[in-house]
């Protein structure tokens, strides 16, 4: 049984049982009260449990669900697809609150467990692509570059924002020969290379070039953004203070956010979900919880 703060004066207000009652029912449950009350030929008392199941109002008044103690007690007895479905109804805000009560460090590798679209959102909402693409080791550069996603075609149509140094550059380590040739050249030759030859003489580039490449990439097609790993999109972030992290979440819906949530501990989610307005909850229980319901004394 939940042990809950209960508003007991709640059933002298609509129910017609004396204090002096109440106070001889102290230690039973509220549907004992109601069955001792129903045999004494109170009307009101027999629909007790019918009522309190149409009017969430009254149970919010009944459980003193505006009391944030009352809401845990109850969303520590969930389990952790019950918890999900709270966590669901809560705003962004109430979520990024939530989510203050984690590290700098927890919070970047929750983000990592946030959909490709949704993240590539908060990291391009806080920075160009090129200022991420300053901030990435080279590594996650040519993980992207590697991706099935990238074409042939899309990714001459990038090599239209490399410089002619860093084309030369590429050439030079691609041949182990000096390369005076310009651009234009450069393209021709490169054009007609098998598909593993042209993806290894990309990845010839020097830092700063594929930097450029991969720029002219998504200004091209910005949906490949998305190509990058999480591990890449997320390690801009180690430089930022936890609440600016936190702001950059403030993009997303509660939609997008819930996968940073489904793996947590129990105990947090119950925490953070008793964030629920106490009117939302009422309604959620008296629809899907009833049995929980059942629980609170009742």
């Amino acid at each position: 049984m939940i042990t809950l703060d209960l508003n007991l004066s709640y059933l002298s207000k609509y129910y017609n049982i004396s204090s002096s009652s109440l106070e001889m029912y102290r230690n039973k449950s509220i549907k004992e009260i109601m069955e001792l009350e129903a045999e004494k030929g109170n009307p009101l008392a027999a629909d007790f449990m019918l009522q309190i199941t149409k009017d969430p109002s009254k149970l919010v008044e009944l459980f003193q669900l505006v009391n944030p103690t009352n809401r845990f007690l109850i969303l520590s007895n969930m389990n952790k697809d019950d918890l999900m479905e709270i966590i669901s109804l809560l705003e962004p805000s109430q979520l990024i609150l939530g989510l203050g009560i984690f590290s700098q460090e927890m919070i970047i590798n929750l983000m990592k467990k946030l959909e490709p679209e949704a993240l590539s959102k908060v990291v391009l909402t806080k920075m160009s692509p090129e200022k991420f693409l300053k901030n990435i080791p080279e590594k996650y550069m040519n993980e992207f570059l590697k991706s099935d996603k990238l074409d042939k075609n899309i990714l001459m149509k990038g090599l239209e924002n490399v410089d002619e140094y860093n084309m030369q550059k590429m050439m030079e380590k691609t041949t182990g020969q000096a390369c005076y040739d310009d651009k234009d050249t450069i393209m021709k030759k490169i054009v007609d290379l098998k598909d593993d030859e042209f993806k290894n003489t990309i990845l010839n580039m020097e830092a700063e070039g594929k930097r450029q490449l991969i720029a002219g990439v998504i200004k091209e097609k910005p949906e490949l953004f998305q190509e990058f790993s999480a591990d890449a999109m997320v390690y801009p972030f180690y430089t930022m203070d936890k609440e600016d992290i936190l702001k950059s979440l403030s993009v997303l819906e509660t939609k997008e956010m819930l996968p940073m949530f489904e793996d947590m501990p129990q105990e947090i989610m119950a925490l953070i979900a008793t964030q629920i307005d106490p009117e939302i909850f009422a309604q959620v229980l008296v629809r899907d919880f009833k049995d929980i319901i059942a629980e609170c004394g009742i």
